[in-house]
């Protein structure tokens, strides 16, 4: 994880675990079991999918998991290869983080959007019973371009 941008004069880091995010760099192939058990119940660590996010196709960056959106569950995804690009809003502004493989992205309410930048393979788990999705709502919030990075 790397923080690409965001508000200037703050704690990044500190303000993204204000408003529930938090990335911990795994080297492996799965979550470590004690991020699993500090973040979910014993009935919810199960994984739920593992997917390949693809880049969208010009004009669909910002549908899906490209709109801002909260999530009802709370959120402990890996990535096991690619790069995709997060982006968080907080109380100052938007900050933007760039997830590698080997991250795990811990979410609890934040509102958020995503886009993966390359075939990005991640390992999917979240709170709720067996048969919850992560009911995702939309909030709304206009889309702005996306940051360009290297």
């Amino acid at each position: 994880m790397a923080i690409i941008s965001g508000p200037g004069g703050i704690d990044l880091e500190a303000e993204l675990a204000a408003v529930g995010v938090h990335f911990v760099h795994a080297p492996g192939d799965d979550t470590p079991v004690a991020l699993l058990e500090a973040h979910l119940g014993p009935d919810e660590r199960q994984i739920r999918a593992v997917v390949v996010a693809e880049p969208p196709s010009p004009g669909d960056e910002f549908a899906g998991m490209g709109a801002w959106h909260v999530n009802a569950r709370h959120e402990i995804h890996f990535a096991r290869r690619g790069r995709g690009l997060l982006q968080v809003q907080l109380p100052e502004g938007v900050a933007s983080v760039e997830v590698i493989a080997g991250d795990v992205m811990i979410i609890r309410g934040a509102e958020h959007r995503y886009l993966p930048l390359e075939a990005q393979e991640w390992v999917l788990r979240h709170s709720g019973g067996a048969d919850a999705d992560l009911g995702a709502e939309e909030t709304g919030r206009p889309a702005e371009p996306w940051p360009t990075i290297a």
